[in-house]
């Protein structure tokens, strides 16, 4: 079964936190084309321990692609706690009190005093439990379940205009091996006839007639040679079936090797194209040359 590498999926989410009290979840996946897999997160600071066990989940889902996961917590307040600076306030205090000294000041320090300075409170996040991140981690699998799902329907897009692109490269071929095997018979039927011509010549004959009958025949011998693309237009009907098969498989991991057999058919293509000087048989390549390069346009998109 085919799965593209592009897809998203987004979900709210509602964990329980330490305090017994929910966290709101609202986490997006989102998946392009790469080489290898890849993960980018953009999670908050108290999840960010989490993100080599997110990187194994998604991975193990996904295989292939560039996925960007982005989680925002809807009511950050239940993970963080307003703490005094204790370190700050007494150095506050201890300037305060070198002042009094200093210039004999008797006035009381009060706390609206205090509460008045600069960073003298400071936000804390608070750390999950273990049952917490279970559950954040179990919200992240289900949603990459969700994306591969999303994947498989474009996959199966894919999937039906590989098979159209391949149908139309298998009618081709056969029209280029038609249009070959009538052109190989046109030179075979030049060739006997300057077979049948060399035959009123005595074998001793060396007249300028016979040399040019001699030459004529060593040519379309040659070009009989170089024209004959059969085993060509076999390995190319051999891949477009491999092709087939491949996009047909339950397997899920396809991208490489039809990549890879799309190379040896373009190869293939190559040669035959370098072999025929036939136009027909030009015109007809110049469409098998379209289908496969839309269909490695298709196959980059393949996990």
């Amino acid at each position: 079964m085919i799965q593209s590498m592009t897809g998203f999926a987004s979900a709210s989410f509602e964990i329980e936190s330490s305090k017994s009290e929910k966290i709101s979840l609202t986490i997006n996946l989102k998946s392009l084309n790469s080489r290898y897999f890849e993960l980018t997160c953009k999670v908050p600071y108290i999840l960010s321990n989490l993100e080599v066990s997110i990187h194994k989940i998604l991975k193990k889902i996904t295989e292939r692609g560039h996925v960007y996961l982005t989680i925002k917590v809807q009511n950050n307040q239940t993970t963080q706690v307003i703490v005094p600076a204790i370190h700050t306030i007494e150095q506050y205090l201890d300037a305060i009190t070198t002042i009094k000294k200093t210039y004999k000041i008797k006035d009381d320090i009060t706390l609206s005093t205090l509460l008045q300075l600069p960073n003298i409170l400071q936000v804390e996040e608070e750390s999950l439990t273990s049952k917490t991140e279970e559950q954040i981690l179990a919200a992240i699998e289900k949603l990459g379940l969700m994306l591969k799902d999303t994947r498989l329907q474009e996959g199966k897009v894919l999937a039906q205009d590989i098979k159209n692109n391949i149908k139309n490269v298998i009618k081709s071929i056969k029209s280029i091996n038609k249009q070959s095997s009538l052109v190989a018979q046109e030179k075979r039927k030049t060739l006997d006839k300057v077979l049948i011509n060399l035959t009123k010549f005595e074998q001793t004959d060396t007249s300028l007639e016979k040399t040019v009958l001699e030459q004529n025949k060593m040519n379309l011998i040659s070009d009989l040679e170089k024209i004959d693309i059969h085993e060509e237009l076999v390995r190319a009907q051999m891949h477009c079936e491999n092709i087939e098969k491949l996009i047909t498989q339950k397997a899920e991991s396809h991208g490489k090797k039809l990549d890879f057999t799309l190379q040896e058919l373009n190869r293939e293509i190559n040669t035959i194209a370098s072999k025929s000087p036939d136009s027909k048989i030009s015109s007809l390549i110049i469409d098998v040359k379209t289908a496969i390069e839309k269909t490695r346009e298709q196959a980059q998109n393949i996990v």
